[in-house]
């Protein structure tokens, strides 16, 4: 696949790295550490985690938008420059000197509901608008790339303000508070410079639906489908069992495991680092053997990370780095090939009813588990509850439930079928005669695009 030759493509990447950039500032360690400093409990922390799947609904009447009168690159980028600017006033309202905390906690959570509309709204039309650009036979390889690279932006920004925030709070009395403004700022920096390029990319021609039926009528098609019925049925318990326990990780780091922000963006590297190149091995692979066998293999990994977390320990340091480079490599294949499996159960026609639909449910499933993990955990106050020598802290207890969930839910996931999909066994063997996959070619693909940009440049006519 040569990016080059397709200046679409190229454009798409760059948007992509900046748009993670911006992503990573605003977002996991930077999020919860500003959730910290605001005075967020538990139950406020679950409810911010909720936010971006709360808002899933606003994709539906978007989707009917779209298939109804196309712009969808014109929805895509204004809602996206609306998401990223509202971080502006998040940063004047944090730094206003008369407010209270409550208060400020309060006007923070609401400004970054609207933000997160904006960012569904916009998700849905550029996946709608980039599907139709990008064609089936290179898009395992094409978003494995892209996916490489947005992670490895993120991996340097997340490092580079993580250490830049323990710096600020050893030297000065409010470093803290000064980091997470110049944090933010950047973030919005970096969103503008993503729509920059995300303005350059074409838009795929898509004709005006001729359809008529109303919106309520509409709504039903995708529940016409009877594996993407499976498919979002899984969905909802799938996201639900994962985000029972991923809005609390970033706490659990701070508060009991007693981390620092630099060690914990050190860690998010690795596993960015670990999903970078797993992005780019597993995009390769799905190309040969799909995805359904794929995400079946990863995903007995992920259900048993949060139950493997129970076990650290306050000062252990080689464990996190281990369960974070298994964690990030093996979620590149899960979040990769879960992408591309949806794209491949669903028609062209009223595609972007059936993505729509399809983050709906994702965001029910996603939404609900930490409110009420959150519940869960003021509940049960302070637990004091041991098993042998190791106490069992509320956060142990979300972390072993969402492990449970997951056991539970993977079991439905044999009844999806994807088109031409393999089973584990078979996959296995392709792999065995397969060359070329090794972590080496991961490091080439990685500087592939970029080495195909400078031999553009510099051949380019004086």
């Amino acid at each position: 696949m040569e990016f080059s030759s397709n200046k679409d493509l190229k454009y798409s990447i760059y948007d992509g790295i900046f748009a993670n950039m911006f992503a990573t500032l605003t977002g996991g360690v930077f999020l919860t550490g500003f959730a910290i400093q605001l005075g967020m409990d538990e139950f406020m922390i679950g409810l911010l985690g909720s936010m971006p799947f709360l808002v899933t609904v606003f994709q539906m009447p978007t989707s009917y938008w779209i298939e109804k009168r196309g712009r969808r690159k014109e929805i895509a980028y204004w809602s996206a420059a609306v998401a990223r600017t509202v971080w502006i006033p998040v940063v004047v309202v944090f730094i206003l000197p008369f407010l209270p905390l409550s208060a400020k906690a309060s006007v923070v959570l609401l400004l970054l509901f609207i933000s997160y509309v904006f960012i569904t709204v916009s998700y849905v039309s550029w996946l709608s608008w980039i599907s139709d650009l990008v064609s089936d036979d290179i898009r395992g390889s094409f978003f494995g790339t892209r996916n490489m690279l947005n992670a490895a932006a993120g991996m340097v920004v997340m490092v580079s303000f993580g250490y830049f925030l323990d710096f600020l709070k050893r030297h000065t009395e409010r470093g803290v508070s000064i980091g997470f403004c110049v944090t933010f700022l950047s973030a919005v920096l970096f969103g503008l410079l993503s729509l920059k390029f995300l303005r350059r990319v074409s838009e795929a021609q898509v004709e005006s639906s001729s359809n008529k039926l109303p919106f309520r009528a509409r709504l039903s098609i995708p529940f016409e489908e009877s594996n993407f019925r499976k498919f979002l049925v899984y969905t909802v318990m799938w996201s639900f069992s994962v985000y029972f326990a991923s809005p609390f990780f970033t706490l659990y780091f701070f508060r009991e495991l007693k981390l620092s922000y630099g060690f914990v963006a050190t860690l998010g590297m690795l596993s960015a680092f670990a999903d970078m190149l797993g992005m780019q091995i597993w995009g390769r692979i799905s190309d040969r053997v799909r995805n359904k066998a794929v995400i079946q293999v990863a995903s007995w990994v992920a259900v048993f990370l949060p139950l493997a977390w129970v076990t650290v320990k306050p000062g252990s340091s080689i464990i996190p780095v281990v369960l974070h480079v298994l964690g990030g490599g093996f979620w590149a294949g899960i979040n990769l090939c879960m992408n591309n499996l949806l794209l491949r159960i669903t028609p062209q026609k009223n595609r972007a009813v059936f993505l729509s639909t399809y983050s709906i449910f994702a965001g029910l499933g996603a939404a609900v588990a930490p409110i009420l993990a959150g519940l869960t955990i003021k509940s049960v106050g302070e637990l004091d509850l041991r098993l042998l020598s190791w106490q069992i802290l509320p956060l142990h207890l979300i972390f072993m439930i969402s492990t449970l969930l997951r056991i539970l839910t993977l079991q439905f996931f044999k009844y999806i079928h994807e088109p031409e999909e393999v089973s584990v066994g078979q996959m296995v063997r392709v792999l065995r005669s397969v060359r070329g996959l090794n972590v080496a070619n991961g490091f080439n693909y990685l500087l592939h695009p970029f080495i195909e940009i400078a031999k553009e440049t510099f051949e380019r006519p004086k």
